[in-house]
Protein backbone atom coordinates (compact mmCIF):
# COMPACT_ATOMS: atom_id res chain seq x y z
CA UNK A 1 0.00 0.00 0.00
CA UNK A 2 1.15 3.62 -0.77
CA UNK A 3 0.85 5.81 1.50
CA UNK A 4 1.18 9.86 1.67
CA UNK A 5 4.56 9.94 2.58
CA UNK A 6 6.13 7.99 -0.68
CA UNK A 7 3.88 9.89 -2.61
CA UNK A 8 5.60 13.22 -1.05
CA UNK A 9 8.88 11.71 -1.97
CA UNK A 10 7.97 10.62 -5.38
CA UNK A 11 7.02 14.22 -5.66
CA UNK A 12 10.15 15.49 -4.70
CA UNK A 13 12.49 13.50 -6.44
CA UNK A 14 10.59 14.54 -9.78
CA UNK A 15 10.95 18.06 -9.04
CA UNK A 16 14.48 17.87 -8.64
CA UNK A 17 15.15 16.06 -11.94
CA UNK A 18 13.12 18.76 -13.64
CA UNK A 19 15.09 21.47 -12.04
CA UNK A 20 18.44 19.61 -13.22
CA UNK A 21 16.68 19.37 -16.62
CA UNK A 22 16.25 22.93 -16.53
CA UNK A 23 19.71 24.41 -15.79
CA UNK A 24 21.00 21.47 -18.32
CA UNK A 25 18.90 23.15 -20.79
CA UNK A 26 19.75 26.91 -20.17
CA UNK A 27 23.89 25.70 -19.71
CA UNK A 28 23.02 23.89 -23.26
CA UNK A 29 21.63 27.19 -24.65
CA UNK A 30 24.31 29.42 -23.16
CA UNK A 31 27.06 27.20 -25.00
CA UNK A 32 24.96 28.02 -28.54
CA UNK A 33 25.18 31.91 -27.70
CA UNK A 34 27.64 33.03 -29.96
CA UNK A 35 31.00 35.07 -28.40
CA UNK A 36 30.89 39.07 -29.12
CA UNK A 37 33.49 41.77 -28.13
CA UNK A 38 34.78 45.18 -29.13
CA UNK A 39 35.30 45.69 -33.07
CA UNK A 40 38.41 47.38 -34.31
CA UNK A 41 36.27 51.11 -35.36
CA UNK A 42 35.41 50.63 -31.28
CA UNK A 43 38.93 50.34 -30.71
CA UNK A 44 39.93 52.94 -32.72
CA UNK A 45 37.55 55.29 -31.57
CA UNK A 46 38.24 54.76 -28.27
CA UNK A 47 42.08 55.73 -28.61
CA UNK A 48 41.34 58.57 -30.63
CA UNK A 49 39.01 59.64 -27.84
CA UNK A 50 42.11 59.09 -25.14
CA UNK A 51 44.42 60.71 -27.76
CA UNK A 52 42.55 64.30 -27.61
CA UNK A 53 42.21 63.78 -23.60
CA UNK A 54 45.96 64.03 -23.38
CA UNK A 55 46.37 66.52 -26.28
CA UNK A 56 44.31 68.76 -23.75
CA UNK A 57 46.03 68.10 -20.41
CA UNK A 58 49.17 68.65 -21.90
CA UNK A 59 47.96 71.81 -23.91
CA UNK A 60 46.80 73.12 -20.22
CA UNK A 61 49.94 72.42 -18.20
CA UNK A 62 52.31 74.09 -20.95
CA UNK A 63 50.02 77.32 -20.90
CA UNK A 64 50.40 77.29 -16.89
CA UNK A 65 54.11 76.66 -17.46
CA UNK A 66 54.49 79.61 -19.63
CA UNK A 67 52.39 82.03 -17.73
CA UNK A 68 54.33 81.31 -14.51
CA UNK A 69 57.82 81.43 -16.63
CA UNK A 70 56.77 85.00 -17.74
CA UNK A 71 55.12 85.90 -14.55
CA UNK A 72 58.81 85.09 -12.91
CA UNK A 73 60.47 87.26 -15.53
CA UNK A 74 58.44 90.12 -14.92
CA UNK A 75 58.94 90.05 -11.43
CA UNK A 76 62.23 89.89 -11.95
CA UNK A 77 62.91 92.84 -14.27
CA UNK A 78 60.55 95.29 -11.83
CA UNK A 79 62.50 94.02 -9.03
CA UNK A 80 65.53 94.96 -10.96
CA UNK A 81 64.14 98.37 -11.60
CA UNK A 82 62.91 99.12 -8.25
CA UNK A 83 66.64 98.18 -7.23
CA UNK A 84 67.97 100.17 -9.84
CA UNK A 85 65.72 103.62 -9.35
CA UNK A 86 67.20 102.99 -5.72
CA UNK A 87 70.78 102.68 -6.41
CA UNK A 88 70.60 106.00 -8.76
CA UNK A 89 68.76 108.07 -6.26
CA UNK A 90 71.19 107.26 -3.29
CA UNK A 91 73.67 108.09 -5.96
CA UNK A 92 72.76 111.68 -6.85
CA UNK A 93 71.46 112.72 -3.80
CA UNK A 94 74.58 112.07 -1.95
CA UNK A 95 76.68 114.03 -4.78
CA UNK A 96 79.39 115.79 -3.14
CA UNK A 97 81.72 118.88 -4.12
CA UNK A 98 84.98 117.14 -5.06
CA UNK A 99 86.68 116.96 -8.93
CA UNK A 100 86.20 113.36 -10.28
CA UNK A 101 89.06 112.38 -13.16
CA UNK A 102 87.26 114.46 -15.92
CA UNK A 103 88.40 117.63 -13.20
CA UNK A 104 85.26 118.68 -12.77
CA UNK A 105 82.36 118.12 -10.03
CA UNK A 106 79.85 116.68 -12.45
CA UNK A 107 80.22 115.27 -16.16
CA UNK A 108 77.79 114.52 -18.18
CA UNK A 109 78.71 113.26 -22.32
CA UNK A 110 76.71 111.27 -24.69
CA UNK A 111 74.71 108.93 -22.06
CA UNK A 112 78.23 108.81 -20.03
CA UNK A 113 77.12 110.93 -16.20
CA UNK A 114 80.33 110.80 -13.61
CA UNK A 115 80.43 112.70 -9.99
CA UNK A 116 81.20 111.62 -6.80
CA UNK A 117 79.19 110.68 -3.85
CA UNK A 118 79.57 110.72 -0.45
CA UNK A 119 78.15 108.42 2.43
CA UNK A 120 80.05 105.21 1.33
CA UNK A 121 79.97 102.80 4.09
CA UNK A 122 82.85 102.39 5.90
CA UNK A 123 82.22 101.08 9.17
CA UNK A 124 84.93 102.43 11.61
CA UNK A 125 87.14 103.08 9.23
CA UNK A 126 88.11 98.97 8.44
CA UNK A 127 88.32 99.64 5.17
CA UNK A 128 91.54 101.34 3.77
CA UNK A 129 89.26 103.91 1.78
CA UNK A 130 87.44 107.36 2.40
CA UNK A 131 83.37 107.53 2.14
CA UNK A 132 83.93 108.86 -0.85
CA UNK A 133 83.02 107.36 -4.35
CA UNK A 134 83.49 108.32 -7.85
CA UNK A 135 80.54 106.77 -9.72
CA UNK A 136 79.77 107.34 -13.41
CA UNK A 137 76.52 105.62 -15.20
CA UNK A 138 77.17 104.59 -18.59
CA UNK A 139 75.04 103.20 -21.60
CA UNK A 140 76.51 100.31 -23.50
CA UNK A 141 75.59 97.37 -25.19
CA UNK A 142 72.18 98.46 -24.45
CA UNK A 143 72.90 98.20 -20.90
CA UNK A 144 72.92 100.72 -18.32
CA UNK A 145 76.21 100.00 -16.58
CA UNK A 146 77.28 101.57 -12.56
CA UNK A 147 80.52 102.18 -12.77
CA UNK A 148 83.39 102.79 -9.46
CA UNK A 149 86.44 103.02 -8.26
CA UNK A 150 87.73 102.19 -5.07
CA UNK A 151 89.60 105.64 -4.57
CA UNK A 152 88.63 109.08 -5.29
CA UNK A 153 91.99 109.41 -7.14
CA UNK A 154 91.71 106.81 -9.81
CA UNK A 155 95.79 106.05 -11.31
CA UNK A 156 96.35 105.87 -14.87
CA UNK A 157 95.13 102.72 -16.40
CA UNK A 158 92.98 102.11 -13.30
CA UNK A 159 90.06 99.46 -14.35
CA UNK A 160 87.05 100.46 -12.47
CA UNK A 161 84.02 97.88 -11.04
CA UNK A 162 81.54 97.22 -13.19
CA UNK A 163 77.73 96.92 -12.85
CA UNK A 164 75.02 96.31 -14.94
CA UNK A 165 71.90 98.13 -13.32
CA UNK A 166 69.25 98.12 -15.81
CA UNK A 167 68.94 95.65 -19.16
CA UNK A 168 67.39 97.06 -21.86
CA UNK A 169 68.68 100.62 -21.97
CA UNK A 170 69.06 101.98 -25.91
CA UNK A 171 69.76 106.11 -24.18
CA UNK A 172 69.99 108.31 -21.57
CA UNK A 173 69.43 111.94 -21.19
CA UNK A 174 70.13 114.08 -18.41
CA UNK A 175 69.14 118.03 -17.89
CA UNK A 176 70.11 120.01 -14.92
CA UNK A 177 68.43 122.63 -13.03
CA UNK A 178 70.17 125.44 -11.41
CA UNK A 179 69.10 128.44 -9.33
CA UNK A 180 71.52 131.66 -9.51
CA UNK A 181 72.02 133.71 -6.55
CA UNK A 182 69.77 136.16 -5.67
CA UNK A 183 70.36 139.80 -7.69
CA UNK A 184 70.63 142.82 -5.29
CA UNK A 185 68.00 145.68 -5.74
CA UNK A 186 68.81 149.33 -5.97
CA UNK A 187 67.50 149.47 -2.22
CA UNK A 188 70.05 146.89 -1.42
CA UNK A 189 67.04 143.81 -1.13
CA UNK A 190 67.79 140.02 -2.14
CA UNK A 191 66.04 139.39 -5.48
CA UNK A 192 65.62 135.70 -5.85
CA UNK A 193 67.05 134.99 -9.13
CA UNK A 194 64.70 132.03 -11.31
CA UNK A 195 66.23 129.03 -11.97
CA UNK A 196 65.98 127.63 -15.37
CA UNK A 197 66.36 124.01 -16.70
CA UNK A 198 69.59 122.91 -19.22
CA UNK A 199 70.29 120.48 -21.23
CA UNK A 200 74.63 120.83 -20.76
CA UNK A 201 76.34 120.82 -18.03
CA UNK A 202 79.92 122.92 -18.61
CA UNK A 203 80.82 124.08 -15.32
CA UNK A 204 84.03 123.02 -13.10
CA UNK A 205 83.35 124.53 -9.77
CA UNK A 206 79.60 124.16 -9.20
CA UNK A 207 76.75 121.51 -8.92
CA UNK A 208 73.20 121.84 -9.74
CA UNK A 209 70.32 122.01 -7.48
CA UNK A 210 68.60 119.21 -9.09
CA UNK A 211 69.49 116.81 -12.03
CA UNK A 212 66.18 115.16 -14.32
CA UNK A 213 67.13 111.78 -15.65
CA UNK A 214 65.53 110.34 -18.66
CA UNK A 215 66.07 106.73 -20.17
CA UNK A 216 64.52 105.16 -22.98
CA UNK A 217 63.82 101.25 -22.57
CA UNK A 218 62.54 98.80 -24.48
CA UNK A 219 59.90 97.37 -21.92
CA UNK A 220 59.32 100.49 -19.93
CA UNK A 221 59.28 103.18 -22.84
CA UNK A 222 60.71 106.25 -21.54
CA UNK A 223 61.31 107.01 -17.45
CA UNK A 224 61.62 110.10 -16.19
CA UNK A 225 63.01 111.31 -12.72
CA UNK A 226 63.75 114.26 -11.33
CA UNK A 227 66.40 113.76 -8.29
CA UNK A 228 67.33 116.99 -5.87
CA UNK A 229 70.72 117.32 -4.69
CA UNK A 230 71.47 117.51 -1.20
CA UNK A 231 75.08 116.21 -0.82
CA UNK A 232 74.72 113.62 1.14
CA UNK A 233 71.73 115.02 3.64
CA UNK A 234 68.43 113.60 2.97
CA UNK A 235 66.45 116.62 4.05
CA UNK A 236 62.81 116.91 2.94
CA UNK A 237 62.66 119.31 0.21
CA UNK A 238 60.13 121.50 -2.20
CA UNK A 239 59.68 119.03 -5.28
CA UNK A 240 60.91 120.06 -8.67
CA UNK A 241 57.77 120.67 -10.68
CA UNK A 242 58.25 119.67 -14.39
CA UNK A 243 56.28 121.52 -16.72
CA UNK A 244 55.82 121.50 -21.04
CA UNK A 245 58.18 124.91 -21.74
CA UNK A 246 60.94 122.71 -22.63
CA UNK A 247 64.72 123.52 -21.05
CA UNK A 248 63.96 126.65 -19.87
CA UNK A 249 61.05 126.14 -17.64
CA UNK A 250 60.92 126.96 -14.35
CA UNK A 251 59.73 124.57 -11.35
CA UNK A 252 59.29 125.64 -8.52
CA UNK A 253 63.01 126.00 -6.66
CA UNK A 254 64.53 123.35 -4.19
CA UNK A 255 65.26 124.67 -0.89
CA UNK A 256 68.64 126.46 -1.55
CA UNK A 257 69.85 126.02 2.53
CA UNK A 258 69.82 122.44 1.81
CA UNK A 259 71.49 122.04 -2.26
CA UNK A 260 74.63 121.42 -2.73
CA UNK A 261 76.05 124.39 -4.47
Amino acid sequence: MITAKGLTAKGQALNVVENAKGQALKVAELKCLPLRGFTLVEVLVTMVILALLGLGAASVVQTMTTSKEQSEQSIARLAQLQYFMLTLEQDIRSITARPNATGQLLYFNRGQLAFVRSGWFNPAGMLPRSTLQPVAYVVREEQLVREFFPYVDVSPGEEPVEQVVLDGVTEMAARFYLVPEPRRAADGSSVPSKGRWSSDWSSADELPHAIEITLTTERWGELHRVFLLTGGNFTEQTPVQRDNAGDNASPTPPVKGDSNG
